[in-house]
């Protein structure tokens, strides 16, 4: 998934440890050296500190058929890839919606030590983009986990139900409550000033995490073989008990254009830099 997974409790933990296995073996086996993935992450993206202005207002509606690709890398090896995509307007129980759906999944090297494949969908109200339903379908290594999340804002609650074993548990919700993919495309709308922060309740894994963006300054941003790009630095800071939250830090490029796309993200980590890159395609307007 897009860097939502990297917010979430379980992803944090175990796939810097996965890709650190991963790195490991390449280095064991004389394939790969410090130099090369130092270079590899430095030309990946580079800053030019120019502010710039203005930053225009955020689209409205979601463009239905819109597709956001990503590539990961670890120490500048390749480990993942994912995709978010706005799939089609449904009605959920009476009330008009977006399907979102979004995937990410391990190479095919990061699987023969640790296969990562994980599918996410959110149904988001039309208007207001609060998150009506939440499923999620997670393969990591051994671990499985297969749910269903309902919101009821007029009881203030998060009803989940195992779709593995039939487990059933309510979460107490704010009425601002996000899923980790509706806060995706919330924050996209917002309206965004740098040193001004913003703050969101995320539901994730049966509890609710309060989550502070602070968008930092606007620059260009210059992405290897995708051009220079006006941006938005924002920083997420959250309370999640991932380790990669906790002692980690994490920072997102976004465009300065009404798609408020995320070009390029780098996490500082205990196990050293990962980043993540939009593909070229994606930087196309028209719906894929």
């Amino acid at each position: 998934m897009p860097f939502a997974g990297l917010l979430t409790t379980r992803s944090s933990v175990v796939l810097p440890r996965a890709v650190l296995w991963c790195w490991g073996g390449l280095v064991g086996a004389g394939l790969l050296g410090w130099g090369g993935t130092a270079r590899a992450q430095a030309e990946e993206a580079r800053e030019i500190d120019t502010a710039v202005t203005p930053i225009a207002p955020p689209r409205v509606e979601l463009p239905v058929g819109e597709r956001l690709s990503f590539h990961g890398r670890w120490f500048g090896i390749p480990v993942g890839k994912g995709w978010i995509e706005v799939k089609e307007r449904v009605v959920l129980n009476g009330r008009p919606a977006y399907h979102i759906q979004a995937e990410g999944e391990s190479t095919e090297l990061l699987s023969t030590f640790y296969p990562i494949h994980d599918v996410l969908h959110s149904y988001l109200d039309v208007d207001s983009l609060q998150p009506l339903q939440f499923e999620k379908y997670q393969r990591e290594g051994h671990y499985r986990a297969e749910e269903i999340v309902t919101f009821d804002y007029g009881r203030l609650t998060a009803s989940y139900r195992s779709l593995l074993n039939g487990t059933t548990k309510e979460v107490p919700i704010t009425p601002d409550v996000q899923d980790i993919v509706s806060a995706f495309y919330w924050l996209r709308r917002q309206p965004v000033i740098p040193g001004q922060p913003l703050a969101l309740n995320i539901y994730s894994d049966e509890k609710i995490y309060r989550t502070e963006i602070l968008p930092l300054k606007t620059l260009m941003l210059e992405l290897l073989w995708r051009g220079t790009f006006p941006c938005l630095l924002v920083e997420p800071k959250a309370s999640f008990k991932g380790v990669l939250v906790r002692r980690g830090r994490m920072q997102v490029y976004v465009s300065l254009d009404a798609r408020r796309v995320p070009l390029f993200v780098k996490v500082a980590t205990p196990w050293g830099p990962m980043t993540g890159v939009l593909d070229r395609e994606s930087l196309d307007d028209r719906p894929h």
